[in-house]
């Protein structure tokens, strides 16, 4: 399959002046700059299944979406390609530790930019490549500010890096200590590569699409492609192995604070309820270590909670910035610790971001 250019891209859509910037703090997988992060693209293959591997992504200011590799009897299925072609090719060479066998098909959980812009090194490989999603995600990616995605959006990076880029030399000027400066100027390093694969890519979109849960018989073996509803976005694909018991989530559940703000919060909570109903051994999350069957009644359960609290005192008048301390306090003793293994998303940095996204959704539009 042919990728766009950046042409075909502006030709798409019209990018509005104000669509979002890039501050990472705000952005779905972003990261606090001033976390210890990886300095090269890096990826663990953990083993989940016969066959099945969890591609790990290492922390990084300019964040990686996990994988699923999936070895079949002729090639191999990968769920998810990252933010950029970088990463997907320094997973590939992990992969071909584990097989050698090809890729012959791609297959995209949802459209935010982590999980999906890495698709062109794989495109480039095997031209008879199928890059499978459902209709909903392709119609995200190829609609104009449709949230921190999608073809449209790619440019919009392109605009708002050089001042993510220009800030960040200012910070390395005033870092108080020899530490700090490192970081910076690791993210410096990142945010200015990334730049440059941007305004190269070469956007690989869905070749097939899916409006119903189906299931693929690829080599032998089963691959259940679910549509449960809405959550993270609209058009969350989960793909489940039931032999193995595995299942892929997505962002849709992570072993860390969730990004709400293309989400549909109570609809969430009931996906996350209608997964708890399969036959699970293991999942690979869109971020963080592969977790058990039981981490989706945590996940549930801070959703639900979050839910609850900002409905109760929504209601009762009180205002966001009130809202967010409070709410703050009384979800940490549940949540806090689980919500906080990693650099990225914890539950501190967080929190107040997803109150003021279900505030937005539920309580400020109605």
């Amino acid at each position: 399959m042919e990728g766009w250019t950046r042409r075909q891209v502006l030709a798409q859509a019209t990018i509005a002046a104000a669509v979002y910037t890039l501050d990472p703090h705000e952005l779905c997988c972003g990261m606090n700059a001033y976390a210890q992060t990886a300095s090269t693209e890096s990826f663990e293959l953990k083993k989940v299944g016969d066959g099945v591997w969890a591609g790990i992504a290492a922390e990084r200011y300019k964040v990686n979406s996990n994988a699923a590799v999936i070895e079949t009897n002729d090639g191999l299925v990968i769920v998810d390609s990252h933010s950029k072609p970088s990463a997907a090719r320094t997973l590939y060479k992990e992969i071909q530790v584990v097989s050698k066998k090809p890729v012959k098909k791609i297959i995209n959980t949802h459209f935010h930019w982590d999980h999906w812009q890495g698709n062109e090194v794989y495109a480039q490989g095997n031209p008879s490549l199928e890059i499978i999603a459902s209709e909903k995600m392709k119609e995200a990616l190829l609609r104009p500010n449709s949230g921190v995605g999608g073809v449209p959006f790619i440019e919009t990076q392109i605009k708002s890096l050089p001042g993510e880029i220009a800030k960040l030399k200012d910070e390395i000027q005033k870092a108080p200590n020899a530490a700090t400066k490192a970081r910076l100027e690791n993210n410096l390093q990142q945010a200015e590569s990334y730049l440059k694969e941007l305004q190269n890519l070469k956007p690989a979109v869905p070749t097939r699409t899916v409006s119903q849960t189906m299931s693929l018989q690829e080599g032998g073996r089963e691959i259940r492609l679910m549509l449960m509803g809405r959550g993270h976005t609209d058009g969350d694909l989960y793909i489940y192995l039931p032999k193995e018991k595995v299942l892929v989530t997505g962002d849709a559940v992570v072993d860390r604070m969730p990004f709400i703000g293309d989400g549909y919060p109570e609809e969430w909570i009931e996906t996350v309820a209608a997964l708890e109903k399969l036959d699970i051994s293991q999942m690979i999350v869109g971020h963080g270590n592969p977790t058990p069957k039981s981490h989706l009644v945590f996940f549930r359960g801070f959703l639900t909670e979050l839910v609850g609290a900002v409905k109760k005192h929504g209601a009762a008048g009180m205002p966001l910035d009130e809202m967010k301390k409070k709410i703050e306090e009384e979800l940490a003793g549940k949540y806090e610790s689980g919500m906080s293994k990693y650099e990225g998303g914890r539950y501190r940095d967080r929190i107040g971001g997803n109150v003021e996204q279900v505030y937005g959704k539920l309580i400020k539009k109605s």
